[in-house]
């Protein structure tokens, strides 16, 4: 099958180049089936075993299709000198399901995909008088798009001042209130449209996004990284990237738009408080979310590997 071939494929290329170590990240069929010499740090977010009917995407397959996926998922798991993690919920799967042992894990989160990280100097120094919230993400219905609507009506209906800021999706629902804006999409790779997407940032107080499915969630990192805190749902890894009273709250998954609503009132009310938590989401972002944390800890693992 394909992932023999691959794996066949990186056993003819090592042959010729030789490394120290080898990163494999995300990509499990390229080693599982490998008879391969050199060390190994595996990288990825989430078990095969784990994502099983949580994503839609991995819904509904085949019965021998999921028993074959995860066999190649665990044989890449265990051929990996080491595994280098995006959240405790993985961790915990590769544990539990792989036997994969403590010692041969490390958690360490993804970081901000910016090109370019604010200074201290360019943040907001304090929150807006209308509370302005932010929906990034392409998939409506898995980042809980319907329950960030209802939240903002929530809000709108209890006088609370909010505008909503929709990017990258459509809402299937007509939007006609006057403080919502919809932008379909923005190409980060476009300096203007990068630009915008960095003021918007700036301008925003909270990140609301009660993702229904999550492996990681590096829009957590990029909000800290401009200290906005995020609102968003315990499911998946994101309570590694988001932190109960450092850089948001991650709520629930069974709650609602009133307790998405309640959270914001609460934290964007008080003006001590509210900016408190943005300044503890923007240390989060410096002292863990970003890629140079994870490149000195991929470092640090390599080293102990290479040395023993």
């Amino acid at each position: 099958d394909y992932a023999r071939w691959f794996s066949r494929r990186l056993e003819q290329d090592l042959r010729h180049t030789k490394p120290d170590i080898l990163f494999v990240p995300a990509a499990p069929q390229l080693i599982a089936y490998a008879d391969i010499r050199v060390p190994i740090i595996f990288m990825t977010d989430a078990t095969f075993f784990q994502i099983q009917g949580y994503y839609d995407s991995f819904k509904d397959l085949a019965a021998y299709n999921i028993r074959q996926g995860i066999a190649l998922d665990r044989s890449a798991f265990q051929k990996a000198t080491h595994c280098m993690l995006a959240s405790d919920w993985a961790r915990k799967s590769a544990m539990l399901d792989y036997g994969i042992p403590e010692n041969k894990i490390t958690v360490v989160p993804f970081g901000a995909n910016l090109d370019r990280i604010p200074g201290a100097d360019e943040l907001k120094k304090e929150k807006n008088k209308t509370c302005r919230l932010l929906f990034l993400g392409v998939e409506w219905e898995r980042k809980g798009g319907q329950i960030a609507l209802d939240t903002f009506y929530q809000l709108k209906r209890n006088g609370f001042p909010v505008q909503l800021t929709i990017i990258g999706c459509v809402p299937p629902v007509p939007v006609t209130d006057p403080d919502i804006e919809v932008i379909p999409f923005i190409n980060r790779h476009n300096n203007e449209e990068a630009g915008r997407l960095y003021q918007i940032f700036r301008q925003t107080d909270f990140l609301l996004l009660p993702t229904r499915a999550e492996c990681a969630g590096i829009v957590f990192c990029e909000a800290s990284a401009f200290g906005v805190p995020s609102i968003t749902t315990d499911t998946g890894g994101v309570s590694t990237n988001v932190i109960n009273g450092v850089n948001g709250f991650a709520l629930a998954p069974e709650a609602g738009a009133e307790a998405y609503a309640q959270k914001i009132r609460e934290y964007f009310s008080d003006d001590a408080v509210y900016r408190q938590l943005s300044k503890s989401s923007r240390r989060k972002f410096e002292e863990d979310l970003n890629w140079e944390h994870w490149g000195k800890q991929f470092q640090q693992i390599a080293q102990r590997i290479i040395t023993k």
